[in-house]
């Protein structure tokens, strides 16, 4: 079965999908816990840009 970065054909739900857990995966503790949902448009603008980064660093070492 390929990786769901090969088998990816909508970008764009992978970066909110990918963004959504990295964001998630921080918040737990902080005195600002909230969900994705309710993250607000700049945290999640930044956390879109992560996500696209990291698809992107991915991209480049798969294609070596």
């Amino acid at each position: 079965m390929p990786c769901r970065l090969c088998a990816a054909n909508d970008e764009e739900a992978l970066i909110e999908s990918l963004a959504a857990d990295l964001w998630e995966s921080r918040r737990h503790g902080t005195l600002d816990d909230r969900p994705w949902d309710r993250a607000g448009d700049h945290w999640q603008r930044i956390f879109r840009d992560f996500a696209l980064t990291a698809l992107e660093s991915l991209r480049a070492e798969h294609r070596h």
